[in-house]
């Protein structure tokens, strides 16, 4: 870091050739273009002094540590704005939109990285200065430090941090949650990547949970996208869907990756905020001349067109929202509005998403390969592959221009009624502080209440998969209306919040990224196949099951063992509830490796 009278003189003597037009951003070079792109990606050293660098040169930009990782790396935030601003209560007063950019959440996936230093470096020096009149743009250069430094795709707890925005068990994925998405509050959040079918210069997808506000997702999923698409053209390029060709119930044809909440690119939609997902694909090809032409790029510069795809799309997010600024602050605000009112409203029978299925929106031409695999598409990573005899020369692939249909819609296949609120009992507090990091408010009842309720009972819990050191699980369930007494302790969680989706798809144990899933209530669910669940309605009946009482065994001799009971009750009424809202457990937190509660 520079001492303030250092940087003061670094800012003077800038604006002094500035202001000469001795400067501009063709002089000032980001690390990758220093080397000419043949590095491939940035590491922790030069990245960090590039930002700070850039810092020093102007007022326009500021940055801030958000976290430290495991191996002592800092984290930080980049904020460019003019005027500058220095903290989230100054967004407010200046009505514009916020995009923010994060990369290198798989520590091997470098391209959008290298991009966002040139978009910061034109932002503030170059062609796109005039842009920060009208927008807010925030970075994070490396949010995985650790795992790019050895080009590793986890983190140092080997955890895959793109997995992990329900649970954020990750110190990395915490903190970008809790200490930018809370507080800046993004309109546009882009996470890069690389990944997708070549012969594209950029992939993208955005949510298509149909659990998200749907005006929201067909925003990003027409409007936005067409934006994307058409800045690629210009600069003979082109963009398609995450992720490429494949099969769904047997047809062939272009499909994108799941959407699970878990996922960035979902789990901003549930938060109320357009999420992107910008992959980078191989980058062997290239499709030109408005979408009609496939050619090959030689091996020496694929990563300079990977991180010039990167850059169009960046840009290309940036300029939209600078100059559709009260239109994307409309549309959020009433999707926040729309949040709140649908789940304050006890009777207007809302239907929220439980499962889904994947079908086909419409039809479309992309490219697809045909014919030899020349090492992974064309040559990557040294031309491996091709041939099977060390004299024959790999053959190189072709590509045909195919009409297919494009699966990028996810339909509803079960719906509930969204409750008037959730009520969790005490044993719980073990939740509280992770809905609490994803600012959903709670309130504690101060006495003992008796309310009618549904009640979800599961008739089997299986294992689905062991994933991110945990034993995912899955549950098939059946609801009951019953009548139940909280004891004071409780806990409520009103639905009518500005995170209504987001809170439905935690609370429900139906869908596919739940407190269940993740094993949070394993104190309380335990696996039992349905063979067990009919054994034991068959050995139990008489002694009335989990069903008759909150967390009890059952008032009456002849009632029916219902299965395990589920302790997230859904109150449908709107009631009047005693008790007073909670806070943070530490929001002053230091260094935060390990969650926990006072």
């Amino acid at each position: 870091m520079f001492s303030n009278s250092v940087k003061f003189a670094l800012v003077l003597c800038m604006v002094l050739l500035l202001s000469t037009g001795v400067v501009s951003a063709q002089q000032i070079q980001t690390p990758a273009e220093k080397v000419g792109y043949s590095q491939g990606g940035t590491l922790y050293g030069p990245l960090m002094d590039y930002v700070y660098e850039l810092e020093s040169m102007t007022e326009l930009m500021n940055v801030q540590k958000i976290t430290e990782t495991l191996m002592g790396r800092d984290v930080v935030l980049c904020i460019l704005s003019n005027p500058p601003i220095f903290k989230p209560d100054d967004i407010a007063k200046t009505g514009k939109p916020v995009i923010l950019i994060v990369n290198n959440v798989h520590g091997g996936e470098v391209a959008g990285k290298d991009a966002s230093m040139e978009i910061m470096r034109d932002l503030i020096f170059g062609d796109l200065r005039p842009l920060l009149d009208n927008v807010i743009v925030l970075n994070v250069p490396t949010i995985n430090p650790d795992g790019a430094e050895v080009r590793r795709r986890t983190n140092e707890q080997g955890f895959d941090m793109n997995r992990d925005y329900l649970k954020l068990e990750t110190q990395e994925i915490q903190a970008l949650v809790t200490k930018v998405f809370n507080k800046w509050r993004p309109d546009i959040q882009v996470d890069t990547h690389h990944g997708g079918s070549v012969p594209y210069a950029l992939v993208y997808q955005t949510n298509m949970n149909p659990a998200g506000d749907q005006e929201l997702v067909e925003y990003a999923n027409s409007i936005l996208t067409d934006h994307v698409r058409r800045e690629l053209r210009e600069e003979d390029y082109d963009g398609f869907w995450y992720t490429g060709p494949g099969t769904v119930d047997g047809v062939q044809g272009w499909r994108p990756t799941s959407v699970e909440p878990r996922k960035q690119h979902v789990y901003t939609t549930l938060a109320n905020m357009i999420g992107f997902l910008f992959e980078t694909p191989r980058n062997t090809h290239r499709v030109i001349n408005n979408g009609t032409e496939v050619v090959p790029i030689p091996q020496e510069e694929r990563y300079k067109h990977q991180v010039r795809g990167q850059y169009i799309g960046q840009r290309a997010l940036i300029r939209y929202a600078a100059s559709h600024a009260e239109e994307i602050k409309k549309l959020l605000g009433d999707v926040r509005n729309r949040a709140i009112e649908r789940g304050n409203n006890d009777s207007d029978n809302d239907q929220i998403p439980l499962t889904y299925k994947q079908v086909a929106k419409y039809n479309d031409d992309f490219w697809v390969r045909v014919g030899g695999r020349g090492g992974r598409g064309g040559g990557g990573r040294g031309g491996r592959g091709g041939g099977q005899q060390p004299n024959t020369q790999p053959q190189e692939p072709q590509f045909e221009l195919v009409n297919r249909p494009i699966f990028t819609k996810f339909e509803p296949t079960k719906t509930t009624t969204r409750p008037w609120g959730y009520i969790l009992p005490p044993q719980f507090a073990t939740v509280l502080p992770l809905l609490l990091e994803h600012d959903i408010s709670i309130k504690r009842l101060s006495e003992p209440t008796e309310i009618e309720v549904e009640v979800y009972y599961a008739t089997s819990v299986t294992t689905t998969q062991f994933f991110q050191g945990h034993f995912l699980k899955g549950a098939t369930v059946d609801k009951y209306t019953e009548t139940k007494t909280f004891p004071a302790g409780s806990f409520f969680i009103p639905s009518g919040q500005a995170k209504s989706n987001l809170i439905s798809y935690l609370l429900e144990p139906e869908t596919n990224d739940n407190l269940m899933t993740w094993n949070f209530l394993d104190n309380s669910i335990t696996l039992m196949t349905p063979e067990q669940f009919e054994q034991r309605r068959a050995g139990r009946g008489g002694r009335g099951g989990r069903g008759g009482g909150f967390g009890g065994r059952g008032r009456g001799g002849n009632q029916e063992y219902k299965g395990q009971e589920i302790r997230m009750y859904r109150l449908m009424k709107k009631t009047n509830l005693k008790g007073t809202l909670i806070t943070s457990f530490n929001e002053y937190e230091r260094n935060r490796y390990i969650r926990y509660i006072k």
